[in-house]
């Protein structure tokens, strides 16, 4: 007999088993003793046939009698038999979609950005005269005022040369007072000199005048003047020029005197508005001594200390303004509907249980690329547009703010009421 006449009884056995097994699951559980088949001693079935089954026939049964229990189970009930889960969930998407309306509805307000800081004009205080510090009157984080005094700088030196231009400034009015005479008195050698121009010119003309009518008879009847008193004559012209000409010598030389005089009063006046401006200026470095605050803020970086040594120019402290503000950089896309004075909300990351109040102070006309030591070059190369940003201030309406640790650098969340 063949392999396959072998497997045909077995084949046939394993079906008339299954057969069994699916007429016990239409019967119902009241059947499922009755159909159960005992095995007395020997692994024989009732009836005295020999078990031939195999294992995967068994395995087999055993699925069959799974899938027999899962088929006894009730089936589901559908969703429209069971409100109160449809209940459920109609009530969350219902607040689900509240929700995300009134969400809408308010950010659409509002136009909010965390690139954001607190900003001040910070004022940075330095010497105008240079020496050591003898006195520093204040420290870190102290609130000063209009001008208080903030450090000593040691005026020695400044002191012993604003005495000096004060003593030269003296001895240049003495010098005008003493020019000035110089030109009291030259000035009466002119009028002396000129007092001394009159006889020579008399005596000139008398001179003139006889000579003039000795030659006229020597003419007329030459035997009526002798050769002699002509002669004298014109001698006598000569002298009497010569007298007259130093005579007007000594006038041209007393105004002289008087010009140089009077040159002299000029330049020691100008000398004595030259010491009087080195003395003021010196007086103004002696002020300069004392560092003063030039507005109200909170002391800040201070790296002077008594006994340094400081040049004008040098940076000794710095001094924060009470009053502050808010420069936020907005995307130029978020300024579509920005105004000047709409207000705003603001929260500091250091205190985020507190909000302050402001308002929309004004636009900086440009980007922020803009104003960059190396502007983009956006006419050469490939172009990748970049939404910028424009900073845009913000002023600080609540007065509490002074109350709380906050300064420039510290970030900022505004949030813009736009609509």
């Amino acid at each position: 007999m063949s392999a396959a006449d072998d497997q045909g009884p077995v084949d046939a056995e394993a079906a008339e088993y299954t057969a069994a097994r699916a007429d016990e699951a239409h019967a119902g559980p009241s059947a499922q003793p009755a159909a159960k088949t005992s095995k007395p001693d020997g692994g024989k079935p009732e009836g005295g046939k020999p078990d031939d089954r195999k294992p995967d026939d068994d395995k087999q049964a055993d699925d069959d009698g799974g899938d027999k229990q899962e088929a006894d189970k009730p089936p589901p009930k559908p969703l429209s038999k069971r409100p109160i889960l449809l209940l459920a969930i109609a009530i969350v998407l219902v607040a689900a979609i509240t929700g995300g309306v009134l969400y809408w509805l308010d950010a659409r307000q509002y136009e909010t950005t965390d690139d954001a800081f607190i900003d001040g004009h910070i004022v940075r205080i330095a010497p105008q005269v240079s020496g050591v510090v003898r006195q520093v009157l204040v420290d870190d984080n102290q609130v000063v005022g209009p001008r208080q005094v903030l450090a000593i700088i040691d005026t020695a030196q400044p002191q012993a040369r604003y005495e000096g231009l004060v003593a030269q400034a003296k001895q240049a009015r003495a010098t005008v007072v003493q020019a000035e005479a110089q030109v009291a008195v030259a000035a009466q050698q002119v009028a002396a000199a000129r007092a001394q121009v009159v006889a020579p010119q008399a005596d000139l003309g008398r001179a003139t005048a006889d000579l003039a009518r000795y030659r006229a008879l020597q003419r007329t009847e030459p035997a009526a003047v002798a050769a002699t008193q002509v002669d004298a004559a014109v001698q006598a012209v000569a002298s009497a020029r010569g007298r007259r000409d130093a005579a007007l010598k000594a006038v041209r030389q007393a105004q002289a005197q008087v010009t140089s005089a009077r040159a002299q009063v000029g330049a020691d006046r100008a000398a004595i508005g030259g010491a009087d401006a080195q003395a003021r200026a010196t007086a103004v470095d002696l002020a300069n001594a004392r560092v003063v605050a030039p507005i109200v803020g909170r002391v800040a970086t201070r790296t002077v200390t008594p006994g340094s040594y400081v040049t004008p120019g040098q940076q000794l402290l710095a001094i924060i303004p009470l009053k502050l503000y808010v420069t936020a950089n907005f995307k130029e896309t978020q300024l579509a509907l920005m105004r000047i004075g709409q207000p705003v909300r603001l929260r500091v990351d250091a205190l985020p249980d507190v909000d302050f109040r402001g308002h929309v102070e004004s636009f900086q006309r440009g980007a922020g690329q803009a104003f960059a030591l190396l502007p983009a070059e956006n006419a050469t190369g490939n172009f990748v547009k970049v939404v910028q940003r424009v900073p845009v201030r913000i002023a600080i309406d609540s007065p509490a703010i002074e109350a709380y640790p906050v300064g420039p650098g510290m970030s900022v969340v505004p949030r813009v009421k736009v609509r």
